[in-house]
């Protein structure tokens, strides 16, 4: 238990005045909901068949789990959660208060003017943790999507199906006091990370359109299933779709994730998982440790880098994508997505260090490498990490099974690509036959 001394200085440390971390009352917040409820001035007025039952389980003391302002649902099986509010502590609040000031600082001179605007029509701050009754009710209110309340990080293909039902999960713990980065998502995250980002159009699409992109794969899969005539090949089928959505998942990574932008000739960062992060979005832009390459998503070569670069969650991204403007995104369709899925299952992939040859680099990282390093590292058991390790264990499975033989990859990367020593793949071949590959990771020199 922390001392009451201890949260005063903690929180004068970060602006915040300790007398404010006071929740409202469940009265209190009830009215305000039933306010909210009424409202006729904005984008998704809600029915008053869906907003009366909703503000009756608000006022009876029920705990949120998954937006019920619409006539569409989902289901979350063994993930479903939910808020909690009274069981927050008041650390946990302190914690969401200074977190949302550290935010707020750099948010202001490094987020994009669209994220901005966002956070005004939201009021993503205050001093206390949001009750997700009235946020989920501002939220579809101005976007139609809803909250859906998990108890952690849930299966890409759960999270892509809750998008193409417009419904984003959120989880409902808060990070210790002043820890910045987060590995597993939390409400810093998810709500004052994520909110203002349903309000920018063509993210809120990229976001929806790779749910439907989901359906579509898994759809495929199912009718493929219902062909097979054996458990290898049903093995099969179900292994393909998982890893189609792999790459789909890279793509909404690098963008709705860990997305930069152009805008005034600067570099301003859009992606949630930058904005909710004060360390890592000064980083993004300022440090000379990534790698930035600017993309136009349009681009089908553009679209492949993304959807092969394999990256990690453990740590601040090593190589971020900058999008030219935000219009680009819109060419982000459902259908496209899932070409490009497919293709880059027929390709050799990237790690988040590597410069690929087409690469418009506007920062050269200093943690950047060259195609084939991977292969050298992995030889020497010097990977450096898992990202590093397990691109090239991938592709040096995939061109010892012959996979490269009559692929021109400097037309897919406009220029030529290093070629892979023959005798790196039959060392390869020989050691992941003999023994299955492993791989000892040591720190890398430059870092």
């Amino acid at each position: 238990m922390i001392t009451e001394e201890r949260l005063v200085q903690i929180a004068k440390r970060h602006g915040v005045a300790i007398e404010s971390i006071e929740p409202l009352s469940l009265a209190d917040r009830v009215e305000a909901l039933r306010a909210c409820l009424a409202r006729t001035d904005v984008p998704y007025p809600i029915d008053p068949k869906f907003g009366e039952p909703y503000l009756q389980a608000a006022r009876s003391g029920e705990r949120f789990a998954i937006g019920s302002l619409s006539g569409d649902s989902v289901e979350l099986g063994p993930f479903r959660n939910t808020q909690d509010y009274e069981a927050y502590s008041p650390e946990q609040h302190l914690s969401w208060a200074c977190l949302v000031a550290e935010q707020q600082k750099t948010k202001h001179r490094y987020a994009c003017r669209e994220y901005l605007d966002g956070e005004d029509t939201f009021a993503i701050g205050g001093t206390v943790i949001p009750d997700f009754y009235s946020l989920n009710a501002r939220i579809y209110q101005q976007t139609g999507w809803q909250l859906a309340t998990v108890n952690m990080i849930i299966p890409a293909e759960l999270f892509f199906t809750c998008h193409s039902h417009r419904f984003f999960p959120v989880t409902t713990f808060m990070r210790a006091l002043e820890q910045d980065y987060l590995q597993e998502p939390d409400i810093g995250h998810d709500v004052a990370g994520h909110v203002s980002t349903f309000t920018i159009p063509v993210v809120a699409h990229v976001m929806r359109n790779h749910g439907i992109a989901r359906n579509m794969i898994y759809e495929r899969r199912d009718e493929e299933l219902a062909k097979c005539t054996s458990e290898a090949q049903r093995g099969r089928v179900a292994r393909r779709a998982d890893e189609l959505l792999l790459y789909a998942e890279r793509i909404y990574w690098f963008t709705v994730e860990f997305g930069l932008v152009m805008q005034d000739e600067e570099i301003r960062a859009f992606g949630a998982g930058i904005l909710s992060s004060p360390g890592e979005t000064i980083y993004s832009i300022d440090s000379v440790l990534p790698t930035r390459i600017l993309i136009d998503p349009s681009r089908e070569s553009d679209l492949l880098r993304l959807a092969t670069t394999d990256y990690l969650i453990s740590e601040f991204q090593k190589t971020y994508f900058v999008t030219e403007h935000f219009d680009l995104l819109e060419s982000l369709t459902p259908e496209r997505i899932v070409a490009i899925a497919e293709r880059a299952s027929r390709l050799p992939h990237f790690s988040w260090r590597d410069i690929v040859p087409g690469d418009r680099v506007l920062q050269m990282g200093q943690s950047a490498v060259g195609t084939n390093e991977k292969y050298f590292r992995l030889k020497c058991q010097e990977v450096g990490d898992e990202c590093l390790a397990r691109t090239a264990i991938r592709n040096l499975r995939w061109y010892a099974s012959g996979h490269h033989m009559g692929l021109d990859l400097s037309k897919t990367w406009s220029g030529p690509v290093a070629t892979v020593p023959p005798s790196m793949i039959e060392w390869f071949r020989i050691e992941d036959a003999e023994h299955g590959f492993t791989v000892v990771t040591k720190p890398l020199s430059d870092e």
